[in-house]
């Protein structure tokens, strides 16, 4: 496989971001406990405002619970995205591209985790890392916070548009599969409900799904779309 665009440090730069905050929380915790205590040198008496300064104490804590929460998450998706790169770079073939990261639309801030492309069609993937029993019933998902169907839809869909605009197809362009990865092999998926336009998928299933397509593009159709996708997402 080749890889034409590596995954970008979006996640983990907010994941870091977050764990700033968490330890200025923290720091601002401690300060303020240390100011009721009387024989911290720090101490300070407030008198009948003492009662404040307990309500102030939970602020941070409050922080520190949020903030460590919206750190875990983010590190956890780098963390599923490099299982999918690691995973698709090992076992499909040079004839495949793999894009990373890609935002296709000015001024949106959600990216596309990735999108392969290869002689058996183009996936346009959206990557989660959840553990346990995960259901998908239609549109409605448990244990999963926004739609993971309707962001890998919307993708594909934006995908399909770029690739339509550059008129490399004198026809109607292929069709492009959205699918919907879970990186975490700890995961239980109850996926008997889910849409048919979606493929729903652990990770050990992901290249099988890839590679069993029966549709077929040249090599020069694959390289022209991955330089339209790639010109698209510079010029954003």
């Amino acid at each position: 496989m080749k890889i034409l665009k590596p995954s970008g440090n979006y996640l983990k730069r907010k994941a870091y971001q977050y764990l700033i905050l968490v330890i200025l929380c923290l720091f601002v915790f401690v300060v303020i406990f240390l100011t009721t205590d009387p024989i911290s040198p720090l101490y300070i008496d407030l008198g009948r405002y003492d009662n404040a300064r307990v309500v102030a104490m939970i602020v941070p804590l409050i922080g520190v619970l949020v903030f460590y929460r919206l750190h875990r998450g983010y590190q956890q998706g780098f963390e599923g995205e490099k299982q999918v790169t690691k995973v698709l770079s090992s076992t499909l073939s040079g004839d495949y591209f793999l894009i990373n990261d890609v935002q296709l639309v000015a001024g949106k801030g959600s990216n596309i985790d990735h999108i392969v492309l290869g002689p058996t069609g183009i996936f346009v993937l959206e990557t989660k890392n959840h553990s346990g029993k995960i259901v998908c019933y239609e549109d409605s998902w448990k244990r999963v916070g926004q739609n993971p169907f309707a962001q890998a839809r919307a993708n594909a869909s934006i995908v399909y548009k770029v690739i339509k605009a550059s008129e490399i197809f004198e026809s109607k362009p292929p069709w492009i599969q959205a699918v919907v990865v879970f990186a975490n092999k700890k995961v239980e998926l109850d996926r008997r409900k889910a849409p048919s336009n979606v493929e729903v998928l652990k990770i050990d299933e992901l290249t099988n799904c890839i590679t069993r397509e029966t549709r077929r593009l040249s090599a020069q159709e694959i390289e022209s779309m991955s330089k339209e996708i790639l010109n698209a997402h510079a010029s954003c």
